[in-house]
């Protein structure tokens, strides 16, 4: 294997911090696709009559983050569920409200984007609130900055991890109450589980037992937004049988066999190539089709 495509926990706890140093954001209600530039218009943006709303809440994924280039909200997933559920006959406006570096508690209190109101929460709650009874989907994806920063070269800060589980456990239950009332009763909320993009890292080190520390503290990171999404009528949307989680079937890597969960996170990632944890296109249009059978599970359309 080349040098380049060697990796290292730091190299990809780098990159997530990276993502974070993001300039303003627009929070345009009324476009489907949303320009990292473009100084925000959300209050003079006159919503379509007859398409329902779709906000997208999140951190660097649902801002569509690629390394070398920032925000590409045009492929990002919001952008490409919206465009997938379009070609399907269900015409949704998209609001993607998405914030590279943020956090559970950024998130509700803001200080990472900016945005019109108080924080991305805040921004959520207003549009969902306009829309009124166009409200017909929600999407959110958060907490894993909470964690990733508590990589430390090849180990895991434990006290860090648990102090950043404790502050989801928290915090999101209180976000998702919050858009749930400004949503309505009927509107889906799906929330994204996470991938553990530190399962490719056995490309270097099979052996390292900070794999598994990492693989714990993913699980109990999904268990945590689970339990959230459980006590407050959300839905809970995994990504782990698109990334072939626990799948030991052996798939080629650049000459090398791999597990076949190793070889999705290099596929649908920049994990193998730059080090990088973010989503290919390949990787935003697959949880795009995810949380396309999601929408279809909760009756839209």
């Amino acid at each position: 294997m080349r040098q380049q495509h060697k990796w290292a926990l730091a190299a990809m706890a780098s990159a997530v911090v990276l993502s974070g140093c993001a300039v303003q954001r627009t929070t345009t209600p009324a476009s489907p696709v949303v320009s990292v530039e473009t100084p925000s218009t959300s209050g003079s943006a006159q919503p379509s009559t007859t398409a329902g709303a779709y906000v997208a809440l999140g951190d660097s994924l649902a801002a569509g983050y690629q390394p070398g280039s920032g925000d590409i909200r045009e492929t990002s997933y919001p952008a490409l569920l919206a465009a997938r559920l379009k070609a399907e006959g269900i015409e949704l406006e998209l609001t993607n409200l998405g914030c590279s570096g943020e956090t559970s508690t950024t998130l509700v209190k803001g200080g990472k984007c900016t945005f019109d109101g108080a924080s991305q929460l805040a921004d959520a709650e207003k549009a969902l609130k306009a829309a009124g009874a166009r409200a017909e989907l929600v999407t959110v994806d958060i907490g894993g900055n909470d964690v990733l920063h508590c990589a430390r070269g090849l180990t895991i800060d434990q006290a860090c991890a648990e102090k950043g589980l404790a502050t989801l456990k928290n915090t999101l239950p209180g976000a998702l109450t919050r858009l749930r009332a400004a949503a309505g009763a009927e509107t889906p909320i799906l929330v994204l589980g996470y991938y553990n993009p530190f399962v490719a890292a056995s490309i270097r080190s099979s052996s390292n037992p900070d794999l598994e520390a990492a693989r714990a503290i993913f699980d109990r990171l999904n268990d945590q937004i689970v339990a959230a999404t459980k006590a407050t009528g959300a839905t809970y949307v995994s990504v782990e049988k698109a990334f072939s989680v626990g799948d030991t079937t052996p798939e080629s890597v650049e000459g090398r066999s791999v597990p076949a969960e190793v070889a999705a996170v290099c596929r649908l990632t920049y994990a193998c190539t730059v080090g990088d944890i973010h989503l290919t296109d390949e990787g935003a249009a697959t949880v795009a089709g995810v949380l396309a059978t999601a929408v279809k599970g909760a009756g839209i359309g």
